[in-house]
């Protein structure tokens, strides 16, 4: 008897699944990926038509082919599986469903696929709303591994996909594009085509040697400019935009300008400095985003980039705005007094994020290496003016991911308390990690020892914040937003 109704009750399940709303069932196959939303039409007549209602479809080539084997064939394989789903699922869209909310493709940059990816997008697009649509275009060859050669066929390759294409493009508005190099009048036509678009990432890319990149769009509002090989980029006029990543960088002189970007509010700036680098003047550098509220810089564990200023209220209005800062990679055992002069120029400053640690990982530590590559080996920087005492008004949370009991840090933790009279909260972590030196041994203090150092640190100061020895593995989620926000 109980044998005969285990399949009753299995079949009632289903029965009651299939009886619910045909919105709510929508809901939880937008959930799934595309292949499993496309398996589940086999369930019954009632979930037949249901994958071609769905009003997100994300199609990616890495749901085709195993990453960690990613040789030529599997490439292959993996394209022509994204070719198929493509034309499969949008050739049966349910043209009553006039509204797409996100479409985004992720496929390699190879023969003809693109084209007929693009062409099936197109189609699409001009008969239903695409509310977002994305291509990530990515290159057989990892950066490490391009040359000139595989930049100069890659950015044909793309310009020739682009050139089928105008309509897909022309409805785009993410498109994140690598290892591309481009003639001089590629990005502003691109950029002329695709006139949706609010986000755009370049990632090792240029236009030939030491060439300037200006920039004009309408609806432009993210830009992300990675380990590419202009020599300066302009950002003329970009009356939509509010962040902007730059990382890498070849300019002996200021390397990114600003021209009218009056809702520019975020900015992220990361450098891995070598002795030939300008030092860059944040003041002069932001002088023209006077409206910037949030503000990263990056240092890949090596020299510090950035020139501490001594500020006139002329020159501080740039800073005025800052409420958030963070400060990722700074390297190991050097003095981290000179990052006051932030707190000092931002009166508005409400958190201080700070990381640091030697990531050997990631790091060139052949001492000829280093040297035949101008890496500078005094990475510190001085401030002229850290001996002067001030207050600061705003600052409720100091958050070091990195933290070491050495004098050094211990000093600037008692210096930040001692400054901003309004702390609540100081976040010591333990360091950071990837995979590969998880298992270097840490030089954070023991639950035993901490006590002693938060007497050693707050002894003979008046401050009521409250001190957190944090380790990692229990990173709190709104710190790791913030860590990693961009």
């Amino acid at each position: 008897m109980v044998n005969d109704s285990c399949p009753k009750q299995e079949d009632n399940r289903d029965d009651r699944l299939s009886n619910l709303p045909e919105h709510i069932l929508l809901t939880i196959i937008d959930r799934l990926d595309i292949r499993e939303a496309a398996r589940t039409s086999v369930l019954s007549g009632r979930w037949r038509h249901l994958p071609s209602m769905l009003s997100q479809l994300v199609i990616s080539v890495w749901d085709y082919l195993d990453a960690s084997k990613c040789d030529n064939d599997g490439i292959v394989r993996g394209n022509e599986a994204v070719v198929k789903a493509t034309k499969s699922i949008l050739a049966r869209r349910d043209l009553s469903r006039n509204t797409i909310q996100f479409l985004c493709m992720t496929f390699f940059l190879r023969e003809d696929d693109p084209t007929s990816i693009g062409h099936a997008v197109a189609h699409v697009m001009a008969t239903q709303k695409v509310e977002i649509a994305e291509f990530s275009i990515l290159t057989e060859r990892h950066n490490m591994y391009c040359d000139d050669d595989d930049l100069v066929i890659y950015g044909r390759r793309f310009m020739l996909f682009f050139d089928a294409c105008p309509n897909a493009f022309g409805g785009l508005t993410r498109l994140n594009i690598e290892n591309l190099r481009f003639g001089e009048s590629d990005i502003p036509n691109v950029l002329n085509t695709c006139k949706r678009l609010n986000h755009l990432r370049l990632f090792n890319c240029d236009s030939g040697s030491w060439t300037m990149l200006q920039v004009e769009h309408v609806q432009l509002s993210e830009l992300a400019i990675v380990n590419c090989s202009f020599e300066r980029v302009e950002l003329n006029s970009l009356q939509k935009l509010t962040r902007i990543v730059f990382e890498g960088w070849i300019s002996f002189e200021d390397p990114l300008s600003f021209g009218y970007v009056p809702l520019f509010d975020t900015v992220s700036l990361t450098n891995v400095s070598l002795s030939w680098h300008k030092m860059i003047k944040l003041s002069k550098f932001l002088r023209r985003t006077p409206s910037v509220t949030r503000l990263k810089l990056g240092f890949n564990s090596e020299k510090i980039w950035v020139q501490p200023e001594c500020l006139t209220e002329s020159l501080a209005h740039v800073f005025h705005q800052i409420s958030f800062v963070n400060l990722t990679d700074m390297p190991e055992r050097y003095d981290l007094t000179w990052t006051l002069f932030i707190l000092k120029a931002a009166p508005n400053l409400k958190e201080l994020y700070m990381s640091v640690w030697d990531h050997l990982c990631e790091m060139k530590t052949d001492a000829e290496e280093r040297k035949s590559l101008s890496y500078s080996e005094n990475k510190g920087a001085q401030w002229e003016s850290s001996a002067t005492a001030f207050q600061h008004q705003s600052l409720i949370t100091l958050a070091i991911f990195g933290f070491q009991a050495r004098d050094y840090m211990m000093n600037y933790v008692r210096r930040v308390m001692e400054t901003a009279v309004n702390l609540k909260d100081v976040f010591l972590y333990d360091r950071l990690t990837c995979e590969k030196c998880r298992s270097i041994p840490s030089r954070f203090p023991p639950k035993w020892k901490q006590d002693c150092l938060e007497k050693f640190i707050t002894n003979g100061i008046k401050s009521s914040a409250t001190m957190h020895f944090q380790t990692f593995g229990y990173l709190r989620p709104d710190h790791a937003d913030k860590l990693w926000f961009l």
